[in-house]
């Protein structure tokens, strides 16, 4: 038996209609395909949206992050203070460029980076520091950067999850030194994979450009967006308003459903901020076994739900069994850091590991989605839990 609400029902993501195939269709008869005029719009529509003096489009947010570790000259011996509460990328961008990274602590409220945490964590070595705003919810970012400031370290906000975000009025991804946006499938803006580096410095923002396109005097690479990404980006940026106050009002109605109940929160930005819900964060007040039981049964009946990142420091990236050919910049003779001798794996972050193994699930809650789904989600994600108690 079909259950009422599965994945063929429930919006799915990316919605692409005639615009985007009448877009596509103009950049394949053009015969241009690689970064030309189209990708030029876009980077100039994004910036303006964004209120950035630079917009630079890449290939993908990975490459961005990279990008902004070597524009900023990071190399061997430095360390970059990254969270533990994220995709993979915003972590193993600091190994792409044979530097260490440093695991700092996340705060409850936001699951970004704890400033405190941060503050604790920078040694004469540290070089950057990449705060990620998870699905959409602005992390500590202004007190993050006060830290920064005062050691005179850059910044670089990785905010894949967040266009259209703000805090006090300033859009995420304008606080650090740069800005780094995912355009990838699943993210906002899609357009299967793409990326956008933001910055008000022109010197940043010159050598950016040259090392995304190989062939430079400093070493640099293909990192090119593609002319295919630069036209549906900027007709995913024109939606991007609507979509993002859908996905408000799913994540509010879910709020007003569970304001009550004793298990269950739905998580928002603080009252100064503004989040975008690329994902609607569901905190569960139960076990973490509880939670992967309850999450499979989710899974089962066809909704888009996963548990949030775990733990970053436990990925085999930073534990290998068998070291990879580079090495372990951790490990090289010359470096005496922090991380000199640690085992990631036992680092100390006991607010990450209080959250990122099942108390908190994330729901994608596309355009589209109607108050009855959302009535029959609670009443299976309700009566599974009583099934638990």
């Amino acid at each position: 038996m079909t259950h009422p609400v599965s994945r063929s029902d429930w919006p799915s993501w990316p919605q692409f209609g005639d615009e985007e195939a009448a877009a596509v269709e103009k950049v394949i008869r053009s015969q241009q395909l690689f970064a030309a005029a189209e990708v030029k719009q876009f980077e100039q529509d994004f910036a303006q949206f964004l209120g950035s003096k630079r917009a630079i489009g890449i290939g993908n947010a990975t490459q961005g992050l990279h990008l902004a570790l070597a524009a900023l000259d990071i190399g061997e011996g430095d360390e970059v203070i990254v969270t533990p509460c994220s995709w993979i990328s915003s972590s193993s961008c600091v190994l792409m460029q044979n530097a260490v990274p440093v695991f700092a602590d996340i705060e409850p409220d936001s699951l970004g980076l704890d400033p405190s945490s941060v503050e604790q964590a920078i040694t004469p070595f540290t070089k950057a520091i990449i705060p990620v705003h998870i699905l959409g919810y602005p992390a500590r970012i202004e007190e993050i950067c006060e830290v920064a400031a005062a050691h005179n370290i850059p910044v670089v906000e990785d905010a894949s999850h967040a266009p259209g975000a703000s805090v006090k009025g300033k859009m995420i991804g304008t606080f650090g030194t740069m800005g780094v946006f995912s355009l990838q499938q699943r993210k906002t803006i899609s357009t299967g994979d793409g990326g956008v580096i933001c910055t008000d410095d022109d010197s940043l923002a010159d050598k950016l450009w040259r090392l995304r396109s190989f062939g430079d005097d400093e070493l640099s690479y293909n990192y090119r967006m593609t002319e295919f990404a630069g036209v549906l980006g900027q007709i995913g940026l024109r939606k991007l308003g609507p979509h993002n106050k859908e996905r408000a009002w799913a994540a509010h109605y879910l709020s007003n459903i569970f304001k009550n109940h004793p298990l269950v929160k739905i998580r928002h930005p603080r009252s100064h901020e503004v989040g975008v819900y690329y994902a609607v964060g569901i905190e569960l007040d139960i076990s973490d076994v509880a939670s992967a039981e309850l999450l499979a049964q989710l899974e089962q009946r066809g909704y888009p739900i996963r548990r949030v990142f775990p733990p970053l420091n436990r990925h085999p990236h930073f534990n290998p069994e068998i070291p990879p050919a580079r090495g372990l910049p951790w490990e090289h003779p010359s470096y005496t850091g922090s991380m000199r001798g640690v085992q990631y794996k036992e680092l100390e972050l006991p607010v990450a590991y209080k959250y990122c193994y099942g108390r908190v699930l994330e729901l994608y809650t596309h355009p589209g989605i109607t108050s009855s789904q959302l009535d029959q989600f609670t009443d299976d994600l309700v009566s599974s839990l009583r099934g638990m108690a």
